[in-house]
């Protein structure tokens, strides 16, 4: 007899966990070569079709489409991911199929990140980088005024979505001798009040912030929940960090502030498109920090996302509770 389908989108998702043997004698695997880079929507697609289960992360987008082209035997999907915005939950719910995802393993190293991604834009990481390469450390440290360089202690600070990453970078700041954290929630939450953390509307807090994070996840409601009346709002210094989803904010009206040095600067390890092509004008400006969607990238956490995720298939398939289920 022979064995369901399960697709892995990738083939270097770690195999740290006896699981992966599991899934080895439960499914006939299939998966794509990373060297390869990312796989095409049409051979995710064809790939998929006939699969009873799939591993994937957010750069597969799972809508009506692929469902439909994907036939009728899908009963499973684990995401390699904390975020879900790829899949179409209502339409894959509606069709019985169970889903799972990592929950917040990555909320402390995404926290960590958020803070070095703070630190590097605050203190010109990118430009004085720029000197050194261009051989002008002398006559630029000479020439320039360093007015506009704010650091952490004595900031007031903006955290806009107070969930495990935003409570986790919260908790991160206190070490830091901020004077004040505000933050934007559907409501107070216990956790922030705990840090002496302020629930403010999202304009009072771009209005008063020094540093904004952004950590909240993308919805239809908060789709370019930063615009650019609230980039209007912001401080001339203000530093911007975005380590959740590019589409939280308006991209275009972002780079004018940035350009025209309205906002003191942006460190983003996610934008749109992705991956950013590499004369896109965030890649020009020396006031603007970016990385490639990597601040959850330690081996602790891959490691840990790849079993989870192995035992969501395993589980979801089995009809037991898997341990992160949407």
């Amino acid at each position: 007899m022979s064995k369901p389908k399960l697709l892995l989108t990738r083939d270097d998702y770690p195999r740290v966990s006896p699981a992966y043997d599991i899934l080895e004698e439960m499914f006939d695997i299939d998966t794509y070569p990373v060297s390869e880079g990312r796989m095409p929507r049409d051979i995710f697609i064809e790939k998929l079709k006939g699969c009873s289960a799939l591993l994937c992360n957010p750069h597969q987008k799972v809508d009506k489409e692929v469902l439909d082209r994907s036939g009728e035997n899908l009963k499973v999907i684990a995401t390699f991911s904390v975020g879900h915005d790829h899949l179409h939950l209502d339409e894959i719910k509606s069709r019985g199929i169970r889903v799972g995802t990592v929950g917040p393993v990555s909320s402390d190293t995404v926290a960590e990140y958020n803070i070095g991604l703070a630190i590097a834009v605050s203190r010109r990481f990118q430009q004085r980088h720029n000197w050194i390469a261009s051989g002008e450390w002398d006559l630029k440290q000479t020439q320039t005024i360093i007015s506009d360089i704010i650091g952490l202690k004595g900031a007031t600070v903006g955290i806009v979505g107070l969930g495990n990453i935003g409570l986790e970078t919260a908790k991160l700041l206190k070490a830091f001798k901020v004077s004040k954290i505000l933050y934007t929630s559907r409501r107070v939450k216990e956790e922030g009040t705990a840090l002496g953390a302020q629930l403010v509307p999202l304009d009072t807090l771009c209005a008063e912030s020094d540093f904004i994070f952004v950590t909240c996840a993308l919805t239809k409601d908060t789709e370019q929940l930063i615009g650019r009346k609230q980039f209007s709002l912001m401080k001339p210094t203000a530093i911007l960090v975005n380590t959740s989803r590019g589409g939280l904010l308006d991209q275009e009206a972002l780079v004018e502030f940035l350009k025209d040095k309205k906002i003191g600067g942006a460190g983003l390890d996610v934008m749109i498109p992705e991956p950013l092509p590499a004369d896109h004008p965030l890649v020009q400006l020396d006031n603007c920090v970016l990385t490639p969607h990597t601040s959850s990238a330690t081996k602790a956490v891959r490691d840990e996302k790849s079993s989870t995720s192995a035992e969501n298939i395993i589980r979801g398939y089995k009809g037991e509770p898997m341990i992160y289920e949407l």
